[in-house]
């Protein structure tokens, strides 16, 4: 939703990918639902049994046999009959007959048009009661009919007994499959009030229009151990042009970070030095994630069992902790603790100099950070570089917290290089 408008297909593409994310609430949702609208049919139900008799009514008049007076009386019984039924004379005299205070179910007849036929039923909880009601409303019947009709014979057609089994007999699946389509339902408007209220970037116009930071690029989505040839093109195109940024704006040491965790900051760094490694430059990457580094395991890079963190301590120094990528000329400074708190760590200012002495020692400097809108690391070490690449995931972070991270980042002297897009769905 944005300045009114709603994006349709964003929308769609939002909705498609929290529900592939929670489809585990999907199928919590469903089988709640089936199983809360199984137990309240059971829990609820209330058997309705029906017995009936069907008979042949006709005048006992001497005009019996009268074409048009059968006439009549047929038409006269489809008026008077439903009517009586209801009527609160026959319903005193049917409690009277069975010793009850109230009608113990319900009572109704139905009459063939034009014809004397008709079918008496009662309904009751129980086969032996509505049977016993049937029997009080035939023997009461006759005596309220007769002021009204006269004397009329009535010839039993058929009689159902007393009933074997309800008329609504539950039907638990049907139930089950009502209450997983509702629960089914319910998800989809979690997701779609989860999908308007979530706001992130998009595509590209998003990135640039609430960053203001130099494009570079996008890097689509891929495994980790086989990069397509889309993703390796799209990350040719990345470096080249960050190479130009970085000559223009005259940039040696570069942090990279991102607004939150699982934005795949850590993997774009990794793959921004081994892109310009392969272009010729001279490339260290140091992981200075100390809360929880990844660079080594990104790489695949025995990280060994000193690093940075044993360098910003004094134990050792950069050229003995130095390991060099198999098959490039990319070295790499890991990762090896993680920490819970860096603060007394990266405020002694030691990183600032080993970023200046690495900076002798490489044409690029590239320093992994943690996340920039939740953690503070990545700003106390904006002063230490020359610049920066924000990494953004494609429909992933709430905006807010995004311009938060880039607001911290330029308040402590951050100059962008750039931004890229990450995890785009490739097209």
């Amino acid at each position: 939703l944005e300045d009114g408008r709603i994006d349709l297909t964003s929308l769609a593409e939002t909705m498609w990918k929290q529900g592939r994310r929670f489809w585990w609430l999907l199928l919590l949702l469903a089988g709640i639902g089936a199983a809360a609208c199984s137990f309240l049919v059971k829990k609820t139900y209330q058997p309705v049994y029906t017995a009936f008799a069907a008979y042949a009514v006709s005048s006992d008049s001497v005009y019996a046999g009268n074409k048009n007076y059968e006439q009549k009386v047929a038409e006269q019984i489809g008026v008077v009959f439903p009517y009586i039924l209801t009527s609160d004379v026959l319903r005193e005299k049917v409690c009277e007959k069975m010793g009850t205070k109230t009608m113990p179910g319900s009572i109704d007849a139905s009459v063939v048009q034009d014809t004397n036929l008709i079918t008496i039923r009662a309904r009751a909880a129980s086969a032996g009661r509505a049977y016993e009601l049937l029997q009080a409303v035939l023997a009461c019947y006759p005596e309220i009919l007769h002021p009204v009709t006269g004397v009329l014979k009535m010839e039993l057609l058929d009689e159902s007994g007393v009933p074997h089994q309800p008329d609504n007999i539950p039907d638990g699946r049907r139930a089950a499959l009502e209450g997983a389509a509702g629960g089914s339902l319910l998800f989809i408007l979690i997701v779609l009030f989860g999908a308007m209220a979530k706001k992130t970037v998009r595509n590209r116009e998003d990135l640039q229009r609430l960053t203001q930071i130099h494009y570079l690029g996008s890097l689509p989505k891929t495994r980790a151990k086989k990069r397509s040839a889309a993703f390796l093109d799209a990350r040719y195109a990345i470096c080249a042009r960050l190479e130009k940024e970085l000559k223009k704006k005259n940039m040696h040491t570069l942090l990279v970070t991102s607004a939150v965790a699982g934005e795949g900051k850590t993997t774009v760094a990794c793959n921004l030095a081994l892109g310009l490694e392969k272009k010729g430059y001279s490339v260290l990457l140091l992981d200075a994630d100390l809360r929880k580094p990844a660079v080594c395991r990104t790489i695949q890079l025995d990280s060994g069992t000193e690093g940075a963190y044993e360098v910003l301590t004094g134990q050792r120094t950069a050229e003995e902790v130095k390991i060099r990528c198999r098959d490039t000329q990319l070295c790499v400074i890991a990762g090896t603790k993680s920490l819970s708190s860096t603060q007394q760590i990266l405020g002694t200012g030691k990183i600032a100099e080993i970023i200046k002495q690495l900076e002798k020692e490489a044409d690029l400097v590239i320093v992994d950070t943690p996340p920039a809108g939740i953690l503070s690391d990545a700003a106390m070490l904006a002063s230490c570089v020359d610049g920066g690449v924000f990494v953004v995931r494609q429909d992933f972070a709430d905006v807010r917290i995004l311009t938060e991270g880039i607001r911290e980042l330029s308040e402590a002297g951050m100059e962008f290089a750039g931004c890229i897009l990450n995890q785009t769905e490739h097209k």
